[in-house]
């Protein structure tokens, strides 16, 4: 998976048939220590794409009323450490709600599954980049579909992970379980005393 033609024949394979680029990842059998070390590569890929996609639309303010926000606006290595958390948790709720419904999807296949999901998105990020420097009306077209593209993939290789049979009940469960985690985490932030920006600081 780290070989750069089988990574890029693997992308392509993810764009045009993303079940089947998902098999030949169950089929790879990577042991877990592998996963997690491919995992983490992708992650800080990311960063350094967020970051300079940061750069290039300028300083983003942070309410000062949140207490993060002067370790996020400072500290790119928390915002690294947020986002990895926020992945590790995707990672462990595809395979746990999965079985819970009866998926047979392996931890291993899951963490790869959301690194090679991320690595993806890393390529349209790219993209993003290359449509502010030359046209920058385009780049919020490419956010939006960049959303999309995120959950038809996830759909799509969750539902191959776990041998489901019916996308759109995995396109469902994805969405409710994504608002559950939401509710849980916003609960969290609430009881530690971080601030949603525009919300009163007592809801």
């Amino acid at each position: 998976m780290t070989n750069a033609p089988s990574l890029l024949k693997l992308l392509e394979l993810t764009a045009r048939r993303p079940r089947e680029a998902m098999a030949r990842v169950k089929d790879m059998r990577l042991a877990a220590s592998t996963a997690w070390q491919i995992f983490a590569l992708v992650l800080v890929i990311e960063l350094i794409f967020a970051h300079v996609l940061g750069l290039m639309m300028g300083p983003v303010e942070v309410p000062q009323d949140n207490a993060l926000a002067p370790a996020l606006a400072l500290s790119p290595m928390l915002l690294g450490a947020v986002q990895g958390c926020l992945l590790i948790l995707m990672v462990f709720g595809i395979h746990w709600v999965g079985r819970a419904f009866g998926g047979s999807g392996r931890l291993e296949d899951a963490i790869l599954l959301m690194a090679l999901l991320q690595f993806a998105l890393i390529v349209l990020q790219a993209v993003e980049i290359l449509l502010i420097l030359i046209f920058p009306p385009l780049a919020a077209g490419v956010m939006l579909f960049n959303v999309f593209v995120f959950f038809y993939l996830l759909t799509s290789m969750t539902t191959e992970l776990h041998g489901f049979s019916k996308p759109p009940l995995v396109f469902l469960g994805i969405l409710l379980t994504g608002l559950g985690a939401i509710f849980a985490l916003s609960i969290l932030l609430a009881i530690i005393g971080v601030t949603i920006p525009g919300t009163p600081p007592n809801v």
